[in-house]
């Protein structure tokens, strides 16, 4: 599936380049699509899906041989084997590496892009281990790993680095009160656009309010389950919540790991997918 997830700055050029009329073919054929599209294994929601992330048509590449230009190259077992060969790397140490974000070389159709994240990934090689840590004590699943990758690079990038920085700002003192902890968890879900669902693992599945949690001693016991949902509903991952989520030393640690987490989806919107922007694509956001 596709791996271009977050629409980045593009140059003026692109968008004087759309404003221009095409002469003779201004798209590619149905017929040459939907070919071409058996060819690499997609349906036309892929197709669809994949190029309205840089806000792009179908009508904006001058033919099929534009259109697969700009996706670039499939991958096959012989592109692959020389990838492997010029990052020195083993097929089972390059699915290691992609798995520290949750992700498999099946993820990918495009040489390009599948060479773009293993040269991100080796080059940041520290901060995604960290951020697999990270994954790892909160017990995310490795799908789960990948889908809060996708939902952070999803999000403005300009607007969650402010956020974070104000962030990390607020976490150089431990909170001092549970109300302050409490503020600290909403504003780091509001900054990553999240909604948190907090229930007991009965049969009911009894949620639970702040105010319960805010009551001194409640958690003590307790398992309260949590789960993560992107604004538009989808969910995201789940953990289970003990009472130390409301001790001062773990809301600075988790959130200083949090921003960390925010940081390198940042960087890879700046350094990776930004690189991979199809050469027809207007300004986005």
């Amino acid at each position: 599936m596709m791996k271009r997830l977050v629409m980045c700055v593009s140059c003026l050029v692109f968008t004087l380049c759309l404003a221009i009329p095409i002469e003779g073919n201004a798209a590619p054929s149905e017929d040459e699509v939907n070919a071409y599209l058996k060819e690499i294994g997609w349906t036309k929601e892929d197709l669809q899906r994949y190029l309205s992330f840089y806000e792009v048509k179908l009508e904006n590449f001058q033919d099929i041989s534009h259109l697969k230009e700009e996706l670039g190259t499939p991958i096959n077992e012989k592109n692959l084997h020389d990838m492997l060969e010029r990052y020195e790397l083993t097929k089972e140490e390059l699915e290691i590496l992609l798995s520290k974000v949750g992700e498999k070389v099946q993820d990918y159709t495009f040489l390009e892009d599948l060479e773009l994240a293993v040269d991100f990934y080796l080059t940041h090689e520290e901060e995604i281990a960290r951020a697999e840590d990270f994954f790892v004590s909160m017990g995310f699943k490795e799908k789960e790993a990948h889908q809060i990758f996708e939902h952070i690079l999803s999000l403005p990038k300009d607007v969650l680095a402010d956020e974070l920085a104000r962030l990390e700002g607020k976490l150089k003192e431990e909170p001092t009160s549970v109300d302050q902890i409490f503020t600290l968890w909403t504003e780091f879900m509001e900054a990553f656009q999240v909604d948190a669902n907090l229930h007991v693992n009965d049969s009911d599945e009894t949620k639970v309010s702040q105010q319960e949690l805010m009551q001194p001693g409640w958690l003590e016991g307790k398992e309260v389950h949590l789960d993560l949902y992107s604004n538009d509903g989808t969910h995201l991952a789940s953990t289970v919540m003990d009472e130390k989520a409301v001790s001062p030393t773990y809301v600075k640690k988790t959130g200083t790991e949090l921003v960390h987490l925010g940081k390198v989806g940042v960087k890879m919107s700046d350094e990776l997918y930004q690189n991979r922007m199809p050469e027809t694509a207007p300004m986005t956001k």
